[in-house]
């Protein structure tokens, strides 16, 4: 492979070097036409990196000091008009156009705002953001990569001067069964993969955006982003694709102004009402700029929040209405304060931020108001014990909401009934299976895979230690009536030492 310089302009040629005798400098260098090249291609080489060994049609004897120095130049007389246009050249002439219209799109791209409540094109269901140029949920998106790279294979050809890398999509091959229109919904979508995938490329699905994704996982690989992650890695699991699509109806709700704060525990099950089914209503809805509010208010917003979440999974509605209440009153303010937590911006490791701006400061002299004196010590303690341990670690989005299941499926409720205790064991094995394979694919080390596992379940118990103490500093609050805390707040804060302990 040479660079070659024709009427003022450096061309790529694929040329054969012939050197009969490699240690002298005075040795003749040819370079071979490019018909030549055409007609032995496959075998250019020769059994030694000096002796190129090839038929040839036509020879040129080029300058010998212009070639150490790099400039190669053909006479015209052996050139004929079609010689420019060859393989490699197209090839280079292809892949420079590909990285214009993609470097396009991307800003393009990063102008579009995805609007929480957007519906995926695809099928219906609550889009996650923008994919492949559309918006489109998590299912589609990994469907729709997951056909296109299926077949993905590369090859890299390198030479001494240049090196080529090309990379080849095929797509998989689906029939369909009946006569390819079947209906794409939120209910029928994986029924039938060739209509699915041909609804994707209707409704304008970009393969070019796949190498554009590609370029970005590479300059993140090695690396674990902290906060989402979800964009770095391929979803394969169904579980954790379940559990990012709730997590993106979890924080419609909760900015939403439509979403109620409950009354009583009993009232949020036994409405009937799945606010997870209705997020197009609430995402229409969100809180207005300035709505005053304070820490009663966001516990209350965050715990009505979590009684939805718990409703929207099957698993959860397997259970009476007596385990229901006892599985969230043993849980819920151990994924509160993880939320907390969790859900702070990154660059915050001082304060707890809630979606309103409202904080809560390590530092006392920052809490200026009256009304948040009270709680200053459950803040400073989940600013030290999960805030800062989390950030860290870098945990991970898919690692919060793998964590933030297991917490909340615990068998260890001694007032469980003995079909939920398995029904909800059966269920923690799963999600932890999840999270270990999750991280198996991550890390690909076994070890790192297993110390990061270890890292992850470690934070439960100093998620559990601050619940507790949450807990009772609300009792000693309302006790001396300090504060007024909400009253579902306080049912179920009430109602622990009933559910999770036996006298």
């Amino acid at each position: 492979m040479m660079l070659i310089k024709l009427d003022g302009k450096w061309k790529t040629k694929v040329v054969n070097i012939v050197h009969e005798n490699p240690h002298s400098c005075k040795t003749p260098i040819y370079a071979e036409g490019l018909h030549a090249h055409r007609k032995v291609r496959g075998r250019r080489y020769g059994t030694a990196p000096w002796r190129r060994t090839v038929e040839r049609t036509a020879s040129t004897p080029v300058n010998h000091s212009r070639c150490l120095r790099g400039h190669y130049e053909l006479i015209r007389s052996n050139m004929h008009p079609g010689d420019d246009d060859d393989d490699i050249q197209e090839h280079a002439r292809a892949e420079s156009l590909t990285a214009n219209r993609m470097s396009l799109r991307l800003k393009q791209e990063t102008g579009r705002k995805f609007q929480p409540g957007e519906l995926c094109v695809v099928c219906g269901d609550s889009a996650s953001g923008i994919h492949y140029s559309v918006a489109a949920c998590n299912g589609c998106k990994t469907f729709f990569r997951r056909v296109v790279l299926e077949a993905c294979f590369c090859f890299s050809i390198r030479f001494h001067i240049l090196h080529y890398s090309m990379y080849k999509l095929q797509n998989h091959t689906y029939s369909c069964k009946n006569n390819g229109d079947c209906i794409i919904d939120k209910n029928m979508r994986c029924s039938c993969r060739h209509c699915r995938f041909k609804k994707c490329l209707r409704v304008g699905m970009d393969k070019g955006e796949l190498n554009i994704e590609r370029r970005r996982k590479r300059k993140a690989r090695g690396n674990m982003a902290n906060g989402d992650d979800i964009m770095e890695v391929e979803i394969t699991d169904p579980l954790i694709e379940l559990l990012i699509d709730k997590e993106n109806k979890y924080q419609v709700l909760l900015t939403s102004d439509l979403m109620p704060i409950h009354t009583t525990l009993r009232e949020a099950l036994t409405s009937g009402e799945k606010a997870f089914d209705e997020i197009d209503k609430y995402a229409a809805h969100p809180m207005p700029a300035g709505k005053h509010t304070n820490f009663s208010y966001w516990r209350a917003k965050i715990l009505s929040v979590l009684v939805e979440w718990a409703k929207s999974f099957e698993v959860f509605s397997l259970l009476s209405l007596e385990d229901q209440m006892r599985l969230i009153v043993h849980t819920s303010f151990s994924n509160l304060v993880l939320a907390e937590a969790f859900n702070t911006p990154e660059k915050y490791t001082d304060r707890i931020v809630f979606p309103d701006g409202l904080s809560g400061f390590r530092n006392l002299s920052a809490n200026i108001l009256k009304e948040r004196s009270g709680l200053i010590p459950t803040v400073v303690a989940v600013i030290n014990n999960i805030l800062v341990p989390i950030r860290r670690m870098k945990m991970t989005k898919i690692e919060y909401l793998l964590l933030q299941a297991i917490i909340f499926y615990d068998p260890e409720c001694l007032s469980l009934s003995v079909n939920a205790h398995q029904l909800i064991s059966a269920k923690r094995r799963r999600l932890l299976d999840s999270l270990r394979r999750h991280l198996d694919f991550k890390l690909k080390d076994p070890s790192e895979s297993a110390a990061r596992f270890a890292e992850n379940l470690l934070r439960i118990g100093n998620v559990q230690k601050v619940a507790a103490f949450k807990r009772e500093t609300l009792c000693t609050i309302e006790t001396f009536n300090l504060m007024q805390p909400h009253p579902f707040t306080m049912e179920i804060s009430k109602k622990y030492p009933d559910f999770s302990w036996l006298y």
